[in-house]
């Protein structure tokens, strides 16, 4: 059962309709006095040993929004949690307290990439992205690239999305041919600001050959965006063999937007 400081605390301070105020003013308990910031930290961080997981998990949730960097050791050790929902909370709040100096936090997260719950997968995704943290840092992210789990690949690069994708190419570029559409769609993205000759012909193959009309949407909307001298020649030519509607459309967006800035 969880002790009874524990459900007062919860119900005065962690109560979800409250956590913003909370975090922004730290001056929401029902008592006479407003707890002091160490105070209000000392509490949540008590709690995020409580044996009550949703305990844990939204005394994460109240950290992160409050991103006190000093909680970032306790949270961090919240990632091998046994509750996925406790561990998918503590992703998220490391990635709005973190920093790229925090290696520790980065190889954590990294790591939770590969958990075997995908809510915890895509949490520790978009604190990476988040952060920004360099490509050495997720040097790691680049093995899970070629996990045999589709979610794990899916999550790994999702990580990547915010990266300079200049320094992670040879990471992304296999991954146009996945068997898995989310994955393809995904590496098109990432790739999608590179200037390199290579991206811009792996693109082009995309638009015109792949069986996803989301990957080719995405495919056009990146080419148009790299606005390379054969961009509109290659385009038309899409558009006269595309048959799916909503890939014409992004296609003609893009001619449209081509024509705006000649």
């Amino acid at each position: 059962m969880m002790p009874q400081w524990g459900r007062r605390f919860l119900s005065s301070f962690l109560s979800l309709s409250i956590l913003i105020p909370c975090a922004a003013q730290l001056g929401c308990l029902q008592d006479a006095n407003a707890p002091s910031v160490e105070r209000s930290l000392a509490v949540l961080l008590a709690l995020l040993h409580d044996e009550h997981p949703d305990v844990r998990r939204t005394a994460a949730e109240s950290l992160g929004k409050i991103g006190d960097r000093s909680a970032l050791p306790a949270v961090l050790l919240l990632l091998t949690d046994t509750v996925p929902a406790v561990r998918a909370a503590a992703a998220q709040a490391l990635g709005r307290m973190a920093t790229p100096d925090d290696e520790a936090v980065i190889a954590g997260l990294a790591r939770s990439l590969a958990d075997l719950d995908n809510r915890v997968r895509q949490s520790a995704a978009l604190a990476i992205d988040e952060i920004e943290p360099s490509p050495r840092q997720l040097t790691p992210v680049n093995g899970l690239l070629r996990a045999s789990d589709v979610q794990v690949r899916r999550a790994a690069v999702r990580a990547l999305m915010s990266l300079d994708t200049e320094q992670v190419i040879e990471w992304l570029l296999p991954l146009l041919d996945d068997p898995d559409v989310e994955v393809r769609q995904g590496a098109v993205s990432a790739l999608g600001l590179s200037g390199d000759a290579r991206v811009t012909s792996a693109l082009r193959k995309r638009l015109v050959h792949d069986s996803s009309p989301a990957v080719r949407a995405e495919a056009a909307y990146h080419l148009g965006e790299l606005s390379g001298q054969d961009t509109r020649p290659l385009l038309r030519m899409a558009l006269e063999k595309e048959t799916d509607q909503g890939v014409r459309r992004w296609i003609e967006a893009e001619l449209k937007a081509l024509r705006v800035n000649d």
